[in-house]
């Protein structure tokens, strides 16, 4: 078998950045630990929500940075039933829900907060759109019908557009540390939004319409969960890995310092406009 030192070197880098994470989150507990005391009831059990949140994505990170893998095309790092596409794709479903019901408190935090009920009925919105986007990724991985991931990904960048919007509205509530977590806010989610129309989508786009021109035959829903659950490819082949060493290495990392950051964010009842 073909080894590639890139895909090695890649590899011990994902799973560095799996352990520095755990380590970031266990230091975002302890600072909201002290702060908790100071606030709120309500605004506390928003915060543990958010901090249970992270944790649950930041532990599935972790877990899919050091067993990579390629849902579509089946493809692992490492030769075990552990690296599954089901067990994999299962870990990603909870973690990316988790990771989108943090973006909903934040709306519903800055809902409750400036009494803005556009903000309070949107702040729903992401999670549900992720939901349905969660069902067509499992599509996708079990028919090999890149159609799916057209979808899925659509509804990331819909989603995303949401929490913008939502920023948006919020932002003009507040001053200070507030005002500027929500430009934050703002800038990262309209870069996302770029990226996912302009890059990840197309190239799903791509290879649905290569394998149309192709004439490929897509497994069926129930072949499909046996293959996801019993048949995968061990390659460390640059070429098979190429396309994954930017989105999952920033995906595994920027992703999560935001999910961590958000935790111990500024408390959206403070520095409210008169």
């Amino acid at each position: 078998m073909e080894t590639s030192q890139s895909v090695i070197i890649w590899w011990r880098l994902l799973s560095f950045i799996a352990a520095f994470n755990i380590c970031l989150l266990i230091y975002s507990y302890l600072k909201l630990k002290g702060k908790l005391p100071m606030v709120s009831d309500q605004l506390k059990r928003i915060r543990n929500w958010q901090f249970l949140l992270a944790a649950i994505y930041t532990l599935g990170c972790g877990f899919r940075s050091i067993l990579p893998r390629g849902d579509i095309r089946r493809i692992v790092l490492y030769d075990h039933w552990i690296s599954s596409v089901a067990i994999g794709r299962s870990v990603a479903t909870i973690a990316e829900l988790s990771f989108v019901a943090q973006w909903c408190f934040i709306l519903y935090e800055a809902g409750i907060h400036t009494g803005n009920k556009t903000l309070l009925k949107i702040a729903k919105w992401p999670f549900f759109l992720i939901v349905v986007a969660e069902m067509f990724s499992w599509y996708a991985c079990t028919t090999t019908n890149y159609i799916g991931s057209v979808v899925e990904e659509s509804l990331w960048a819909v989603a995303a557009a949401v929490t913008l919007y939502g920023f948006v509205i919020a932002r003009k509530y507040y001053t200070k540390a507030q005002r500027h977590f929500f430009s934050a806010g703002i800038m990262a989610s309209a870069l996302y939004v770029v990226y996912m129309v302009t890059v990840d989508v197309p190239n799903y786009v791509r290879g649905w319409l290569a394998g149309k021109a192709n004439g490929k035959v897509y497994s069926t829903l129930v072949e499909g969960f046996r293959e996801v659950a019993t048949e995968w490819r061990l390659t460390r082949s640059y070429v098979d890995w190429q396309y994954e060493f930017v989105w999952m290495t920033l995906y595994f990392s920027l992703a999560v310092w935001i999910s961590i950051y958000i935790v111990n964010g500024p408390f959206l009842d403070r520095n409210l406009r008169k």
